[in-house]
């Protein structure tokens, strides 16, 4: 990268990612090929600006300061310049990478839906809140190794894999979410075992709470069971850190399913281990690529 002041612009991107996720920015720094690490910086850092912005302080705050980002966004991707220099690398990644313009404007607008969130009540909404918006935040980071974006058969693939992140998110947050007033569990999942929304805010231990959690384990397996498929559709440059997400986001659903009904209790991490095991191997399986020449 030739242009100083864009080298600075994806230098503050990188400081808010590290900020955010550190151990996600140290992940793509180690096992992604260098050419495209940039690129996907600064869509991190792009989706943890725009998380902020959506989701800190009162909703009185956040509507005008969230409104003013998203015009900016919006004006950014017709004009290619903004005055945020997380935006601006964005930008310069978006036209590069040439990432289509549509998964950008389904995020923001499904985002700003957000704000006024009331809760799922049926399954059927959770598949929409997932391809509004998940599987748009996805596609921000997935389809930037294939410039133009993949093709059907890959975005089907990302989508199992955008569905069980969702899923895993809402077990692992559960404890955090309901703290703040939210609950994105479906009310019918919770209807049909008689589970209350005050049984889970007051973190109670009974067999419906057990198997509710148990029941959105199942489906959260699924999910990321069909997104094994993913990797084999990957560019080989971004295959070690698909490899990585997936398997760690399966070792977290393990323990929230050793965690059972306390997850209503506490917030279920990845914890050390396994994600330092599973970072070496994946960086010594690209060193031994790279002697073979592969």
């Amino acid at each position: 990268m030739q242009d100083p002041a864009l080298r600075d612009d994806y230098s503050v991107a990188a400081r808010v990612f590290a900020r955010r996720i550190l151990a996600h920015y140290a992940v793509v720094r180690l096992l992604v090929a260098p050419a495209l690490q940039p690129h996907l910086i600064a869509a991190y850092a792009f989706l943890a600006r725009t998380d902020d912005l959506a989701d800190q302080g009162p909703l009185h705050e956040r509507l005008p300061r969230w409104r003013a980002w998203s015009e900016q966004v919006t004006a950014g991707l017709d004009s290619g310049q903004a005055q945020d220099p997380v935006l601006r690398a964005f930008l310069h990644t978006v036209s590069v990478r040439q990432l289509p313009h549509h998964w950008v404007h389904t995020y923001l607008k499904a985002t700003d839906e957000e704000l006024h969130f009331t809760g799922h009540a049926t399954e059927a909404d959770f598949q929409r809140y997932v391809d509004h918006l998940a599987l748009p935040a996805l596609m921000l980071i997935e389809d930037l190794q294939h410039e133009g974006g993949g093709d059907a058969d890959f975005r089907s693939r990302c989508r199992s894999f955008a569905e069980g992140l969702q899923r895993l998110d809402f077990l692992t947050d559960l404890t955090e979410d309901l703290g703040e007033g939210r609950l994105y569990l479906p009310q019918e999942d919770l209807d049909r075992f008689g589970v209350t929304r005050a049984a889970l805010e007051q973190g109670q231990d009974t067999e419906a709470v057990r198997e509710l959690i148990a029941f959105t384990c199942r489906r959260t397996r699924q999910a990321l069971t069909d997104a094994r498929a993913l990797p084999a559709a990957t560019a080989p440059s971004f295959r070690p850190l698909q490899r990585a997400l997936l398997e760690l986001a399966e070792h977290q659903l393990s323990r929230v399913e050793r965690t059972g009904s306390a997850v209503t209790r506490r917030t279920v991490g990845y914890g050390i281990r396994k994600p330092l095991a599973v970072l070496f191997r994946e960086r010594r399986a690209m060193r031994n690529g790279a002697s073979r020449g592969e």
